[in-house]
């Protein structure tokens, strides 16, 4: 062969090898995109090349336009956020989630034509925004912006697959977007809706405010059992490889955060806030799903500031405030019959503050059955918390005076097994620091107690000693056990 014939091949060779790289890279890449990009904080250098789809291009207009003024795109609303205030209640029993956990089935497609009222024109601008960005006509990243200023919307459904692009679709949150209070526009519990979408970003400093106030009092759910459900404010139905980050939502008028059937989703400082006194205003809630990380966020409510429900496997909460608030629970689980087990979460390095419980398992003594294991509550931080350690097998059950064991009658079918308290200390606001109601026909398996170490800070001036209480629990002590652990 001759050196000019060879100095081809080789410059021939090697473009194969360069383009089969690529060819790698690019494989590579579109799997960082879908699956590993959601790190904390992590930038996106795809951002700057996004084409950016602006609400108010596609009709949204600010509460100044609706009455006639100028704009208040230069301005958002500051929010004066509440203190975290030592006011909380006791659990009142939630609505059935039932509703919640299936009205994914029956969502519609997220392509309304506009309605009869400003809140329901801002809703299809907001939609026809999203659908632009997700499943337009155009090619490539995209982000859909929602700009500063006050906007009222209704319901709004962001619906995927989107196929403008294989980078995760970016939602910009920085106006200052309030809900309807119109709860006749609500055709399913929920306002915002992101569903069916395979890599998701939703971040910005905006806020989502559900004006839940004006139906705490007013819906009727605490005294009716079929009354309509109030809508959560964001709803996470059946989307994977998401980010949720730095955004406000306030005063919702159910759940906060409700995320169901989703896998590998993040949620990283973000600020959830809700008075003390106000029902079912979970801060996070989880169902079904899988890869879950809260991480790194203050949230109050007047509910759980996190809720785990059933058929989640592989949760991460870490690095949390929590207070107002009913606590970190694992649960309810087992009201209905098709309640599926969960298994490995993991809850550190969290701070109860003016809380009414702080680590809790609970469920109930019902005819379902199922599993609740790989279970650890580490590094936690209590101030002034009135049930700072709880596993309660018989929620929903009228309660017995403490100290005097599980109420009688229909045992918790549920095994709870490889529980982890660790290095669990600060202040208790009640006597009993430590309460286990294990069910009689099914007792906790392997509950290992290492490091309390509880002092108490209550009311009450003639009784300061603090206590513990187990039935039907197996615990394994280790290290500092304050006060005594029972056997």
């Amino acid at each position: 062969m001759s050196m000019g014939n060879m100095a081809i091949a080789r410059r021939s060779s090697a473009k194969a090898i360069i383009l089969l790289g690529l060819a790698l890279l690019s494989c590579v890449a579109d799997g960082v995109s879908r699956g590993h990009l959601f790190k904390a904080s992590a930038r996106r250098s795809v951002a700057d090349t996004r084409k950016v789809f602006d609400v108010t291009a596609f009709g949204a207009k600010t509460e100044d336009q609706m009455k006639g003024g100028k704009s208040t795109a230069a301005g958002v609303v500051k929010l004066d956020l509440p203190s975290l205030p030592g006011d909380e209640k006791v659990d009142d029993e939630k609505v059935d989630d039932e509703k919640m956990d299936s009205s994914e089935e029956e969502a519609g497609p997220g392509e309304a034509g506009p309605g009869e009222g400003p809140s329901d024109d801002n809703a299809s601008a907001f939609i026809k925004t999203w659908v632009a960005a997700c499943r337009g006509n155009y090619s490539g990243p995209t982000k859909v912006l929602i700009p500063k200023g006050t906007f009222m919307t209704g319901p709004v459904i962001f619906q995927g697959p989107c196929t403008s692009s294989k980078e995760p679709i970016l939602v910009e949150v920085e106006g200052y977007v309030k809900a309807s209070t119109d709860l006749s526009l609500y055709a399913s519990p929920e306002w915002f809706t992101f569903e069916m979408v395979d890599g998701l970003i939703v971040t910005g400093e905006g806020t989502f405010d559900g004006q839940g106030e004006s139906t705490w009092k007013s819906n009727g759910c605490r005294d009716k059992s079929s009354c309509a459900q109030a809508p959560s404010s964001l709803k996470f139905n059946k989307v994977n490889n998401t980010l949720v980050e730095r955004i406000t939502s306030l005063n919702s008028k159910f759940f906060h955060t409700h995320i169901y059937g989703c896998g590998n989703l993040t949620m990283n400082n973000v600020h959830i806030t809700a008075p003390g006194d106000s029902p079912n205003t979970d801060g996070v809630h989880i169902s079904s799903s899988t890869n879950v990380k809260v991480l790194n966020s203050v949230i109050g409510t007047g509910d759980d500031c996190v809720s785990i429900g059933q058929g989640t496997h592989d949760i991460l909460v870490n690095n949390i405030t929590c207070g107002p608030g009913h606590g970190i629970s694992v649960g309810s689980l087992g009201k209905r019959k098709d309640d599926k087990s969960v298994s490995q979460i993991h809850v550190s390095n969290c701070t109860f503050r003016n809380t009414t419980n702080g680590a809790r398992i609970k469920t109930w003594a019902a005819e379902s059955a199922g599993e609740a294991s790989d279970i650890t509550y580490e590094n936690i931080v209590m101030d002034q918390v009135q049930n700072p350690i709880v596993i309660d097998q018989n929620y929903g059950k009228k309660k017995t005076k403490p100290g005097t064991g599980p109420a009688g009658g229909a045992q918790s079918k549920w095994k709870i097994s490889n529980v982890h308290f660790k290095n669990i200390r600060g202040t208790s606001s009640r006597n009993i620091a430590v309460s286990l109601q294990c069910s009689s026909s099914n007792p906790c398996d392997g509950i290992e107690m290492a490091d309390i170490n509880f002092s108490y800070m209550g009311a009450a001036i003639k009784d300061t000693a603090l206590t513990t209480e187990c039935y039907n629990a197996k615990i394994a002590p280790k290290g500092v056990q304050i006060p005594p652990l029972c056997r």
